[in-house]
């Protein structure tokens, strides 16, 4: 999916000269009322006009707000002119009472890219302070803001100087720096069947659903430890535009800095946003961005170039009910093709697989599982080991999913051509001999150049979109440290 935006962007950094507390976070906008604000200078005063500043446009403004829980929040909003008089645009709000507590106008020096030599034109009062007689009105102000209603609040502003910080009173000022950084991401999702996405937010694109399609997703931002503020792009249902991640860096304290990557996708009938990805870092640290400044991601493998790959999703239930029914041992034979015909039940509807008989397969030889039993199952993705049990993470499932990929190079491969191949990946290893069904290695076609070919080019293989992925079965419970198997550990393959 080609990205549907044309600038470059970068890290950027400006230095905020009026302070902020060291938990200062920028935050994105969310709520059922909104918030504006139109701007008029003060008086005059001796060698410090009030008038002088307003002959040049402003960007933005600076504001922090205290809501009705006492808990205060730092907001950009961006200002635009009618008749040469300062508005900002709207704020989104949750409807309540307010309290502006500071309030600052920037100029952006004619370079909208590039804050670190943004300046501040003028600023609000605090009522007591030095210029309190310039203005009419002071800070601290109140608004209250009923539901899906709009306040407007007028702010008188004196033109700033940095020699003359302290006659406004700010309560935040500190005297060391902090610097707010800003990151940039776009994010690509891969999907395999169009119907899937047609009731979701996906359907309300330019394009409609696509197979690969602008990811809609959202990120937290924690900040030593603390979760400080969630940033999505549903607003514009992530096209068009990426989003922008800003935070504030400290320079006088070790910061360290996650943001947690969640991304709408289908799970069962609705649709969710789950959690992909962490990026960490300190201080000035910066995410790998390409050449073109932004963090650009896939979820799925139809965007190789991406800064960041994620495998397929899987639209999977947590947890099933599993039981073989028919093995190749014994009776009644398997007729799907696999080492055991298994059902599948206790799914609801709308997953990638449900209620059923399925082809199974076996990921161990040591283990013992019996035949016609029902197991309570917890049910894993291969394509995010990281989440299985420590017994089941193996780079075996990259190269299991590489044979169910590639049947195509063994023409008249058997059932037991594959489960051998498998059984050769195992800790110990197979010894080749005859075993629960699967006879002597000796006697396939197949099994050992199949295992020798998946050595060979399986390792951190990809699934591709449309591809085949394993789907893997764990004893419900089993504990994510547990070091050994209870039962043989089982697993389907599924198109994700």
């Amino acid at each position: 999916m080609k990205k549907l935006f044309f600038l470059l962007f970068g890290l950027a950094a400006v230095m905020i000269i009026t302070g902020c507390q060291k938990d200062e976070t920028v935050t994105s906008q969310t709520g059922d009322s909104e918030l504006s604000f139109s701007i008029t200078p003060g008086k005059d005063v001796s060698g410090l006009k009030a008038s002088d500043c307003f002959t040049q446009k402003a960007a933005y403004v600076k504001v922090n707000l205290k809501d009705g829980s006492g808990a205060s929040q730092w907001y950009f909003i961006d200002v635009f002119y009618l008749d040469n008089v300062p508005y900002t645009n709207s704020l989104k709000l949750t409807s309540g009472t307010y309290t502006l507590q500071e309030f600052m106008m920037y100029n952006d020096n004619m370079t909208p890219s590039d804050k670190t030599d943004d300046w501040v034109m003028a600023a609000a009062v605090h009522s007591g302070a030095l210029y309190s007689n310039l203005v009419t009105t002071t800070l601290t102000s109140n608004i209250t803001i009923a539901p899906f209603k709009k306040g407007v609040m007028n702010v008188e502003l004196v033109c700033y100087e940095e020699t003359t910080y302290s006659n406004f009173g700010f309560e935040y000022f500190q005297l060391d720096q902090t610097i707010v950084r800003e990151q940039n991401f776009f994010g690509d999702f891969c999907i395999k069947n169009l119907a899937d996405y047609t009731d979701s937010p996906y359907a309300q694109q330019s394009n409609g659903v696509q197979y690969d399609m602008p990811a809609i997703f959202k990120i937290e931002l924690w900040h030593n430890g603390t979760l400080k503020a969630t940033y999505d792009n549903s607003a514009w249902h992530g096209e068009g535009q990426p989003l922008k991640v800003t935070y504030a860096d400290d320079p006088t304290i070790v910061d360290n800095y996650v943001l947690k990557l969640y991304i709408l996708v289908r799970q069962g009938t609705s649709f969710n946003y789950v959690h992909f990805y962490d990026w960490s870092f300190t201080d000035n640290q910066k995410i790998d961005a390409g050449t073109d400044g932004v963090v650009d991601f896939a979820l799925g493998n139809c965007v190789p170039s991406a800064d960041l790959i994620i495998p397929p999703w899987m639209n999977l239930p947590s947890t099933c009910t599993y039981k073989i029914t028919g093995w190749q041992g014994g009776s009644p034979i398997p007729t799907l093709g696999g080492y055991v015909d298994a059902s599948l039940s206790g799914i609801s509807t709308g997953y990638e697989f449900g209620n059923g008989a399925v082809a199974s397969w076996c990921a161990d030889h040591q283990t013992t599982i019996y035949v016609n039993q029902s197991y309570s199952m917890d049910v894993y993705s291969s394509l995010y080991q990281a989440q299985l049990p420590v017994f089941a993470q193996s780079s075996k499932w990259d190269k299991i999913n590489w044979i169910m990929n590639h049947l195509d190079w063994y023409p008249g491969y058997k059932w037991y051509d594959v489960q051998g191949a498998i059984w050769l990946f195992d800790t110990p290893a197979w010894n080749g001999s005859a075993e629960a069904g699967v006879p002597a290695l000796s006697t396939m076609q197949y099994a050992q150049k199949m295992h020798n070919d998946a050595e060979t080019y399986g390792s951190s293989y990809k699934v591709p979109s449309g591809g085949w992925a394993c789907v893997i079965f764990v004893p419900h419970g089993t504990s994510p440290s547990a070091p050994s198997p209870t039962i043989q550990t089982m697993f389907i393959r599924l198109d994700p």
